[in-house]
């Protein structure tokens, strides 16, 4: 196998904060590459919110996880200790972008959660991709050992005062308590679906889509120029992210739930973007409810589309069922663009301005 460039960085949920005691991955022969420490390790799940060492050696593919870290919210020590699915990091940090022949990846990236949830990423600027999901076991740590400098500390100390300068994980607290055991699991859930963007007229006396006139030749009439999709990018509840423009959106794969999309087409030299961000709580139950136990059925995730009488709807649907199940317009914020000037928002938009650069 081959020798690799790749930087190592870690990752916690805001209201879930941890430190590291211990966090490297192995790798062939004496070989190994430590996790940068973070005090503490916190921010969007998935999202590099720790300083990592810009490190240009190479490093063979690894093998191995092995961390102890500290669940803040819990003080507690959870240990992990497994192995890598090593041909599919090979095969993974082999991909190029077919557009510049660079390296697709260039981060690995470890997320720590309560519960002794771990999770192992593969990280570029284009795309990130779950490669694992580890659930490691509760630990006795000395706390002399996790802080030799400080021998009189004890480790309920030391999470009081993270979580006391901690807004997002006081507050969450305060109002929750301790997040439900499978909370973190249910983040990482894989759905089998693909993205269909529909192109359709509302008709608004009847309050039903339709679908656009076409002529014996599937042309439209005179005048009328149908949109043309260009792209679609996604930002996961999973940590994983897709902005390739390769088409792979739009066949059936397993994700994660949606957190952010983008969506971008064209009427003649008109060009339309749309920005969509889900509710967590919403989207994640939407998706359980019509998915039940059964995630790898093939769902299409729709977007209905009539630019002109700024109608949008989302809405999920999979074989043998009579019409598609509306997403409610309560799970998600939307925000379209005509020509880089607002064209539409919906009633509930309140994202922070520039929100849409991500």
């Amino acid at each position: 196998m081959n020798n690799f460039h790749y930087d190592l960085a870690g990752c916690a949920f805001d209201f879930a904060p941890a430190l590291i005691h211990v966090a490297f991955l192995s790798c062939s022969g004496d070989h190994f590459v430590s996790v940068p420490e973070c005090l503490p390790f916190t921010g969007e799940w998935g999202e590099n919110n720790s300083a990592y060492f810009m490190d240009e050696d190479i490093h063979p593919v690894p093998t191995g996880i092995h961390m102890i870290y500290l669940s803040i919210i819990e003080k507690r020590f959870y240990i992990v200790n497994s192995e890598l699915p090593v041909e599919k990091l090979d095969s993974l940090l082999n991909n190029q972008d077919t557009n510049t022949g660079l390296p697709l990846y260039g981060k690995i990236l470890v997320g720590m959660a309560p519960y002794g949830l771990s999770v192992l990423w593969l990280s570029g600027e284009k795309k990130q991709t779950l490669v694992d999901i580890f659930h490691g076991k509760i630990i006795n740590v000395d706390p002399e050992q996790f802080i030799p400098d400080n021998p009189t500390a004890s480790i309920d100390s030391i999470c009081d005062f993270y979580i006391n300068t901690n807004d997002a994980a006081s507050a969450y607290l305060k109002v929750n308590g301790l997040p439900a055991r499978d909370l973190f699991d249910r983040y990482m859930q894989q759905f089998c679906y693909r993205y269909l963007p529909m192109f359709q007229r509302w008709n608004e006396d009847d309050e039903r889509w339709e679908k656009p006139k076409l002529d014996e030749n599937d042309q439209p009439g005179d005048g009328v120029t149908l949109p043309e999709f260009d792209f679609i990018e996604e930002a996961l509840w999973d940590g994983t992210h897709d902005k390739l423009h390769d088409g792979g959106l739009l066949n059936y794969h397993m994700a994660g739930k949606p957190k952010k999309l983008a969506i971008q087409w064209h009427i003649k030299k008109s060009q339309y973007t749309a920005y969509l961000w889900f509710e967590d709580e919403a989207i994640r139950s939407a998706f359980e409810r019509f998915y039940g136990a059964h995630r790898d059925t093939k769902v299409d995730f729709i977007i209905r589309i009539d630019a002109e009488k700024k109608k949008y709807e989302l809405a999920l649907y999979r074989y043998g069922l009579k019409e598609p199940v509306v997403i409610s317009e309560d799970a998600y914020q939307m925000i379209v663009f005509k020509n880089k000037f607002e064209h539409y928002r919906s009633e509930n938009y309140d994202q922070p301005r520039g929100a849409w650069i991500w």
